[in-house]
């Protein structure tokens, strides 16, 4: 157990390092799912780059006809399930949101976990960041898949947290 603490300190200690200097950091190992469009690896938190899924206060918000939906948990499931595949490799792209967690874009199986996300429908293209996953997105839309199911109701997550008086480009 010990050695297992100092490799995962040295793990740390590496990735400090690395992300001072021009290196991109790359992070690899198994993940667990923290969010929608949050991971962790190794005790590091990342937020995925280019997309966007409801946060944990939408989930009385998401609606199904008249109940209750929970938007963020059915997409904090769907990345838990496409992180079990791991393990995921992440690359730094060198932006962070307002609490200085970096995005990066993660892979499993050498698919990006972002993309898979926005075609399953539980994640939209975080448009004031990227449009790289828009077509998936409106792909999704018209498959009608996840979030945009006949009868399901919610707030893209940046306008969401827009409307409540928080950063845009909060976890």
């Amino acid at each position: 157990m010990r050695l297992l603490g100092r490799a995962m300190l040295a793990s740390v200690a590496s990735l400090a390092v690395a992300s001072a200097g021009a290196q991109p950091v790359t992070v690899s190992g198994p993940a667990g799912a923290v969010q929608g469009d949050q991971i962790a690896i190794g005790g590091k938190l990342i937020s995925l780059y280019g997309i966007d899924a409801p946060d944990a206060d939408q989930d009385r918000q998401c609606r199904a006809g008249n109940v209750f939906y929970g938007c963020f948990s059915n997409a904090k499931r769907a990345l838990q399930i496409l992180v079990d595949l791991g393990p995921a490799t992440c690359a730094d792209t060198g932006e962070r949101n307002w609490l200085d967690v970096p995005y990066m874009i993660c892979t499993i199986r050498g698919e990006d976990i972002g993309l898979e996300l926005v075609r399953q429908g539980w994640a939209v293209a975080f448009l004031p960041q990227s449009d790289q996953y828009e077509t998936a997105e409106a792909a999704a839309r018209a498959a009608k898949k996840g979030l945009w199911q006949t009868g399901i109701t919610f707030i893209k997550p940046y306008e969401w947290r827009e409307r409540n008086d928080r950063p845009i480009f909060a976890p």
